[in-house]
């Protein structure tokens, strides 16, 4: 745990120098729902390669606050999305705590915003398998893409893409150690508003 509030404030502290009060922001939270799409390539159980596993699609959620300084966001997102194995009868869960940027691009006298998008985090994987239940702590890293559509003052509906990947986990469970990708691709839309 200690470890873990060390990272996130590794993670957060840049904010606190670049949010300078000589900038005008608007704070903004929200929340997203979509979908995961795990990408890992590999498997394995004691070094045993178990070939590609076969995952269901996933729920993805995530709730982010920050500050809007027009040409760019900066903030933070906490994350969860979980997806089942299908060939090893077991699922697999992501909660990371996320340090955001997002570049907008903003488009004159219209409503939406194209905006890019990159963040690092932390994140706890969990394994539900074999009988047992195991989790990691890994560092990730995301880029992504998306549109805004402002529908009111201060409120936007975003729909966005972003690939998320890392170090790969060792988890144990058990007498075994379980190894795996977890990149995947996600698929989220959302709702901020501005206060």
């Amino acid at each position: 745990m200690t470890m873990m509030f060390r990272g996130l404030i590794f993670l957060f502290s840049p904010f606190f120098f670049l949010a300078s009060p000589v900038l005008a922001a608007t704070p903004y939270v929200g929340g997203s729902k979509g979908f995961a799409f795990p990408n890992g390539e590999k498997i394995s159980i004691n070094g045993s390669c178990l070939g590609d596993p076969q995952y269901d699609t996933g729920a993805a959620f995530s709730g982010v606050f920050g500050k809007d300084y027009d040409g760019y966001r900066l903030g933070g997102e906490v994350a969860y999305q979980k997806n089942e194995i299908d060939n090893l009868g077991s699922d697999v869960s992501v909660f990371s705590v996320i340090a955001n940027g997002y570049l907008n691009c903003r488009l004159e006298q219209h409503k939406v915003t194209p905006f890019l998008s990159a963040g690092l985090s932390y994140a706890k994987v969990s394994v539900d398998a074999l009988g047992a239940r195991g989790s990691d702590g890994v560092v990730t890293l995301q880029l992504g893409a998306g549109v805004g559509f402002q529908v009111s003052s201060g409120v936007t509906i975003d729909a966005k893409y972003r690939y998320f990947a890392g170090v790969d986990p060792g988890i144990e469970l058990g007498s075994r150690n379980i190894e795996m990708d977890i990149d995947n691709h996600n698929f989220l839309f959302g709702l901020r508003a501005g206060f």
